[in-house]
């Protein structure tokens, strides 16, 4: 999976690597405030040597089908990760994360790359479930959901500790069926 679009011919996903840490590093020291707000999990990659464990682990992960992560370039900038994990093979179903660089946000980028995941985990992965969960203030996570024709099918009340306070998660969900791979709603 490497060209998302002829829209965006220089945006490509590719597996996340180790060699992709100093990279990584690089992004999460950029986005810093960014990336407090919703993941600050993330926070602890600013420096390469945590990178590349992390994208040791990452590696690893992948190659026994638990998690698989891409990191998405624009041209030879890492500006985002995508993710599916908790995959179960036997229901054909896996939870979806995403972030983006602030400074690639608001130009569909996102909007791209998810879907391209999500082509991929409907085709080759043979899924028939996607879930994606975002807090409550979120919003530009929750407007990506809707657009790309998730259903919101609750709110997980207190569902996560960020920053030391308890948010609500809202859980969307998409099925094979709904998917449509070119950005068109399925739903009337």
């Amino acid at each position: 999976m490497h060209l998302i679009s002829s829209a965006f011919p220089d945006i490509c996903i590719v597996p996340a690597l180790p060699e992709h840490a100093e990279a990584l590093a690089v992004l999460v020291r950029e986005n810093r405030e960014h990336l407090q707000a919703y993941l600050p999990a993330v926070l602890q990659l600013a420096a390469v040597a945590d990178a590349g464990a992390y994208l040791q682990a990452a590696a690893a992960r992948a190659a026994s089908g638990d998690v698989l992560e891409w990191h998405i370039f624009s041209g030879t900038a890492l500006c985002g990760s995508i993710r599916l994990k908790e995959i179960d093979a036997a229901d054909r179903k896996a939870k979806m994360g995403y972030y983006l660089a602030r400074h690639f946000q608001g130009r569909g980028i996102a909007g791209a790359c998810v879907r391209a995941v999500l082509a991929h985990a409907f085709g080759a992965l043979d899924l028939n479930r996607i879930q994606l969960q975002c807090a409550a203030g979120n919003q530009a996570s929750m407007a990506l959901a809707t657009r790309l024709g998730f259903t919101l099918e609750g709110v997980l009340r207190q569902g996560e500790c960020l920053n030391g306070v308890f948010v609500d998660l809202h859980v969307y969900g998409l099925l094979r069926k709904e998917f449509v791979p070119d950005g068109a709603s399925s739903r009337k």
